[in-house]
């Protein structure tokens, strides 16, 4: 019932959110990225608190964030683009600053409503991101944050109607069950972006110094 309220919601606020004109978009965007600079140590907080990282990637996260909400800023004014209607947006838990806010920048600068759902594990850090992109003029009707399950709410988004595309970052297996979903409407115009990924090995030969092993291994588990 909430999918379907905000779908509807986010329908009816996509013509007049394409409608604003580019260099108004990437402003906004703008004002989000130096809120989000300024609150940089807030932010921090939140990601050791929900997500568990360490400071160090913390900070280099939140600055990729920024980087983001910069760099599409640029790209609307750049290329005025057009959007497609309805984008949904699915975050993984590993990025859950950086990947969700450079997912819902980019399909905002180009001119989409949004449906945005992070990862399960890390609501609160995607709800505060939320809060400061609508501070910073993102209307409520071009931006709607939907927590819960993958199966539940992220297939609900999936499969709606009024889903013109889907921006997914998480599990291969996940992302052949998006794109079978979509497949399954016919429409062709129905993107889906995916950036998968998996557990590599890590091989250490007898030439490897001890002591930078130990370091690699520690931040290959922990960042």
């Amino acid at each position: 019932a909430d999918v379907s309220a905000a779908m509807q919601r986010l329908s009816q606020g996509f013509a007049p959110w394409n409608a604003t004109p580019p260099q108004q978009r990437a402003a906004i965007l703008r004002r989000a990225a130096d809120a989000l600079d300024a609150r940089l140590a807030e932010f921090c907080g939140l990601l050791v608190k929900e997500a568990h990282k360490t400071l160090g990637d913390c900070v280099a996260e939140v600055r990729e964030a920024v980087d983001f909400l910069r760099y599409y800023a640029n790209q609307a004014e750049q290329h005025k683009p057009q959007g497609r209607g309805v984008f949904v947006c699915i975050s993984p838990w590993n990025f859950p600053l950086a990947i969700f806010c450079g997912q819902v920048a980019a399909a905002l600068a180009a001119g989409n409503s949004v449906a945005a759902k992070p990862a399960e594990q890390t609501p609160f850090v995607a709800l505060r991101c939320v809060e400061l992109l609508h501070a910073a003029g993102v209307p409520h009707d071009a931006l709607a944050l939907l927590h819960g399950a993958g199966e539940v709410v992220g297939a609900a988004l999936v499969a709606d109607a009024r889903t013109a595309g889907v921006a997914f970052t998480g599990s291969t297996p996940v992302a052949q069950i998006i794109n079978r979903t979509l497949a399954k409407t016919g429409d062709p115009l129905r993107p889906l972006l995916a950036e998968t990924g998996g557990l590599n090995a890590m091989i250490v030969d007898s030439t490897a110094l001890p002591e930078q092993v130990v370091d690699a291994v520690v931040q290959s588990a922990f960042r």
